[in-house]
């Protein structure tokens, strides 16, 4: 014979169906609602690392689209003063004679870069990468990943 379903049963059943949804609904959601057509990428996450007095911006996207990549146009990160910075490093994935299906793009900032929101430059469309100011919390030589664009 089944145990009866108490009342503190039913209301653990409800919290935990409510935490298995808000935790699919941050896993799933895009990093940015609606991205720039004309970028011909989209962002999946982003990554702070700290390095002494510094800190490496890590970004990672994923084609969004038929237009393949224009190398030869120049990719620069726009810094809320206005200034423009180009990757330190750039990784390209895909098969060789394939077009590029996902970029690492990696940028070596200083803690007055983080004063406001920065934006990438890329193809022909810009994506917001930020919308906060300010360093976020980083643990001495840890790193930090984001999935939205509100840090």
């Amino acid at each position: 014979m089944a145990a009866p379903v108490t009342r503190r049963t039913t209301l653990l059943l409800i919290l935990l169906a409510i935490s298995l949804v808000f935790a699919g609904w941050q896993w799933f959601r895009p990093y940015e609602w609606s991205s720039a057509p004309g970028a011909r990428f989209r962002i999946v996450h982003s990554s702070l690392k700290r390095d002494h007095s510094h800190v490496w911006l890590d970004l990672y996207l994923k084609k969004s689209g038929e237009a393949d990549h224009d190398l030869s146009k120049p990719v620069f990160l726009r810094l809320a003063d206005g200034r423009e910075l180009e990757p330190a490093d750039t990784t390209l994935e895909g098969d060789e004679g394939e077009p590029v299906r996902a970029l690492g793009l990696r940028f070596w900032l200083e803690e007055k870069d983080l004063a406001g929101p920065l934006d990438l430059t890329i193809n022909d469309g810009v994506l917001s990468i930020r919308t906060g100011n300010g360093l976020p919390e980083i643990k001495e030589d840890g790193v930090r990943f984001f999935t939205t664009r509100n840090w």
